[in-house]
Order: structure tokens, then sequence, then C-alpha cells
């Protein structure tokens, strides 16, 4: 009976040394399992994340080329349209676009904005121009230069040219009065000595007052167009011969363009 006892403790103590044994090796298995899943986790997550950009990078460039051979087969299409498409027989190895020479919508474009120029008032649009941009030059500064040089006409102009700088100033001196003298005082404050005093000089000089203070509004329409002058309102109009339809308006040295404006032709052409 004692034996048989012993025999109990000794299976129950192995059994129980065989328990510890195999919780340590399953404890220790499974830690091995944990850190080789999570080592092969960290690198397909890196090798996932290295593929994805991959992937990006590849799907942004499929969509430039796909973009540039939509805008290569619009072109295609577009050039088989013109009456004066004909195909290049000699093979190229790399495309080479061909510039378009003619505009196929052109006319229907025209039409469109002939349609428009031609139902604005010119009149309005003249006078809108002339509400909205208030005059900002010296009207009485540019009646002095416009004085000046009326006295200043081309034959007063060229025995000048034949006098003496000190003659010239002198002549144009007795010539001038009040506010013209003041002109004059100032075109010569501005030189550093008296001698340099020109005819030609002084007149560019005046030229550039008038252009800064010119209180016209100068409006250029096409030929057989209504005459738009009005001297109470400073209006001058002209006739270009480029404008097709609609008109310009040059008003305080801005220009203020509704027209269909041509190329200039060369003389002779």
């Amino acid at each position: 009976m004692g034996i048989f006892i012993a025999v109990i403790v000794v299976l129950l103590v192995l059994i129980y040394f065989m328990t510890i044994m195999l919780r340590s090796v399953v404890s220790e298995s499974n830690q091995k399992v944990n850190g080789y899943f999570l080592k092969n986790l960290e690198m397909y997550d890196s090798r996932y994340k290295e593929k994805v950009s991959s992937l990006s990078k590849i799907n942004v460039e499929y969509e430039e080329v796909s973009r540039e051979l939509r805008n290569m087969k619009n072109e295609m299409i577009s050039y088989k349209t013109s009456p004066f498409y004909a195909p290049r027989p000699v093979p190229r190895d790399i495309y080479i676009p061909t510039a378009r020479y003619i505009d196929n919508d052109f006319f229907e474009e025209y039409k469109i904005a002939k349609d428009k120029l031609m139902s604005i008032n010119k009149q309005e649009v003249i006078d809108n121009v002339m509400e909205k941009v208030p005059f900002r030059g010296d009207i009485k500064l540019y009646n002095t230069v416009q004085s000046i040089m009326n006295k200043l006409n081309f034959d007063a102009i060229y025995d000048l040219c034949s006098s003496t700088k000190e003659e010239q100033l002198q002549i144009i001196k007795e010539c001038l009065d009040g506010e013209e003298q003041k002109l004059l005082l100032k075109y010569i404050e501005d030189m550093e000595d008296i001698e340099e005093f020109e005819i030609l000089g002084f007149t560019d000089f005046l030229k550039h007052i008038a252009w800064k203070n010119d209180p016209h509004i100068f409006v250029s329409v096409a030929e057989n167009e209504e005459d738009y002058s009005d001297e109470s309102k400073n209006i001058v109009c002209l006739v270009d011969q480029n404008i097709c339809e609609g008109l310009k308006i040059v008003y305080q040295n801005k220009v203020y363009d509704y027209s269909i404006y041509k190329s200039r032709r060369k003389v002779g052409s």
C-alpha cells in the first residue's frame, strides 16, 4: 500500500513538472511566433507602402500620358477637318505637332463678335467713357500751349532754326506774353546752361505738355460710319481703314478698344 502511494506521488510530481515545462515551451513558442509575425508584418507594411507609392506615381504618369494622347487625337481630328490637310508620307519616330494655320471656327466666332459689336450703341459708349473717366488735365495750360504752338508755325520754326541759339531765345521772349512766358521760363529752368536752348527742343516740350493735358476724345470708326464729332464735347471722330467693326476711343492717353481690327498691310502688298 505504501509503495502504491509513493508511485502515485511520484507520478503527480512528474505530471506537475511536465505541465510547467509544457507551459514554458508554449509561452516561449508564442513569443517567438509573435515576434516573427510582428517582424514580418512590419516588412509587409513597409513593402505595402512602397507599392502604394509606386502605384500612385504610375497612376499620375498614366493620367498625363492619357491627357497627352487625347490632346494629340484632338489635334489630329482638327487637322483632318481642315480642307488643306494632307497626311505626310514620311515616317517619323517621334510625334512632331504641326502648327494650326486655319481655324475652322473663325467665321462662327467672328459672326458672334460682329453681332455683339453691331448691337452696341456707339454714342452711349462714347458718353460712358467721358462720364466714367473724368478729365484730369489742365485745360488752361493746354490752351496756353496751343496759343504758343499757333505762333510757332512751320515757317516761324524754320526761320528760327537758321538763327543762333541766343537769337532764338530773344525772339521767342519778344513773341510770348503772360502765361506763355511762364512756360518758357519753366523750360529754361530745367536747362543747365542757357546756351543749350533750341527751338526744336522747346516745341517738343510744348507737345509733351499738350499731350498730357489734351481734353479731346478721339473716336476712330470704320469707313461709311456715322460721324460722332461734337465740338462742344471735344469729340473728334476719325476714320480708320483698319477697323472692320465697332470703334476705338483714345482719351487722356488711354485706349478703349471696342473694335475688330485687321492687321496693317505693307505698302505695295
